[in-house]
């Protein structure tokens, strides 16, 4: 054996050699599917992926067909799976999605679009969700017409992420009541989700959620994050476009200089820009439209784009723009019109001109390292002899005589076989 698959642990003062691949192993541990839980994923699969035709035997009392009630139902299954933490559960959902994509031809193309929307808690997130979604799915066919090739999605799906208590861990998952209107449309689909302790805004599956939701046939998914900070950006990596979300009075020119969520938002929205608070929210916007004057974006982004959406001929107009700040009411619909028009003309740009495509890429990297990381977690705690080896760690550090830093440092040897500070990287 090579000393970068060799464990060392000592017992009974004799030293002992496993393999680390053994440990991070499944397939000796690991129950095989039953018939039954795979006859379910078929099932499910097939749900997802159906469409409606001619053939579809009626609606129900809400215009909702049979099959479409469906493909909801399984959605809500699949997705229930990709979030549970039972290991069954999780390989049941690692098939699915394997299964899916593989039955999804030109599955790197799908006519999806993801809206990230984020913001302090109490701006309104939701309010303005449910708003921007009703004013999408009820863009009529002369409109469409008039704007050939324009993206108007005719079925939208909208993930909602509640937090979770730090006590209990349990969700209220009440963001659902504030889009009453928007959960009773036939086009749209509601599902809330609980962050389940994971920081960044969303909930540790939310990547996976959204992309079983495009393989149903959303063509777009708009994803609303929990109250969030100046640091907490992990929406940029699951989105096409980052939509912040601030309240009048929110912050002043200073505030918005400052490095964190505001750099890497793609556009900016003060809501409640109605009533006595209009002024104020003006005021807002000027202040961080003034900021955003030092927060460019890299090239390729919003420059080189005139108004109307064509690519700029001088080649001086392809530097990068800063991100535009505008205002909406989500309480009397006031600037979302102009809000889509912005939404519709980034998502041509992204398309055209393979951004969207080079984004997904990135974004398919980025899940695949944190996955991996949750996943070395959580397999070196339920490992027996890691955890025997912890509590001999802990010990010292309860003592002082190990840093905190030092004693990851002592587990993660133990787990690997070679020292973290190995420069090489190699295992």
């Amino acid at each position: 054996m090579t000393g970068s698959n060799i464990l060392h642990s000592k017992q009974n003062g004799q030293f002992s050699i496993h393999s680390s691949r053994q440990l991070f192993s499944t397939s000796s541990t690991s129950p095989s599917l039953t018939e039954g839980e795979k006859e379910t994923i078929d099932r499910l699969a097939a749900d997802i992926l159906s469409r409606n035709n001619d053939n579809d035997d009626g609606v129900n009392d809400i215009g909702i067909s049979s099959k479409d009630m469906s493909r909801r139902i399984a959605l809500s299954k699949a997705i229930t799976l990709v979030e549970s933490k039972s290991h069954r559960k999780r390989l049941m959902a690692d098939m699915l999605l394997d299964k899916l994509r593989q039955s999804t031809p030109d599955r790197n193309n799908l006519p999806s679009f993801r809206l990230g929307i984020a913001g302090p808690p109490g701006v309104g997130k939701s309010t303005f969700v449910e708003a921007l979604g009703l004013y999408i799915l009820g863009l009529n066919e002369e409109q469409s017409q008039q704007q050939e090739n324009c993206f108007q999605p005719e079925k939208l799906a909208v993930l909602c992420i509640d937090p979770s208590s730090y006590v209990t861990g349990g969700s209220i998952l009440g963001d659902k009541t504030r889009m009453t209107h928007l959960s009773y449309n036939p086009q749209a689909y509601v599902r809330p989700s609980p962050a389940s302790g994971t920081l960044g805004g969303l909930g540790s599956y939310t990547y996976d959620a959204a992309s079983l939701c495009e393989l149903a046939g959303y063509q777009m998914t708009i994803i609303e994050t929990v109250g969030v900070g100046q640091s907490e950006v992990e929406l940029a990596e699951c989105c096409d476009l980052f939509l912040l979300m601030l309240a009048p009075g929110g912050g002043d020119e200073l505030q918005g200089s400052k490095k964190g969520i505001v750099e890497v938002a793609d556009v900016l929205v003060v809501n409640k820009a109605d009533g006595e608070m209009q002024t104020l929210a003006r005021q807002t916007a000027s202040d961080y439209k003034r900021a955003m004057g030092m927060l460019r974006k890299p090239a390729g982004w919003w420059g080189g784009r005139k108004e109307n959406g064509e690519e700029e001929k001088d080649s001086a107009c392809k530097a990068p723009a800063a991100p535009p700040v505008l205002l909406v009411s989500a309480k009397t619909g006031f600037g979302i019109p102009e809000l889509w028009n912005t939404v519709v003309n980034y998502q041509q740009y992204a398309q055209s001109s393979g951004y969207h495509f080079e984004k997904r890429r990135l974004q398919n990297r980025y899940w695949m390292w944190k996955y991996l990381r949750e996943r070395v977690l959580e397999t070196s705690k339920k490992n027996p002899r890691v955890k025997k080896r912890a509590e001999e760690i802990q010990s010292s550090l309860d003592s002082g005589l190990l840093a905190p830093r030092v004693a990851a440092g002592e587990l993660w040897k133990h787990i690997v076989g070679t020292s973290v500070d190995s420069e090489d990287g190699q295992l």
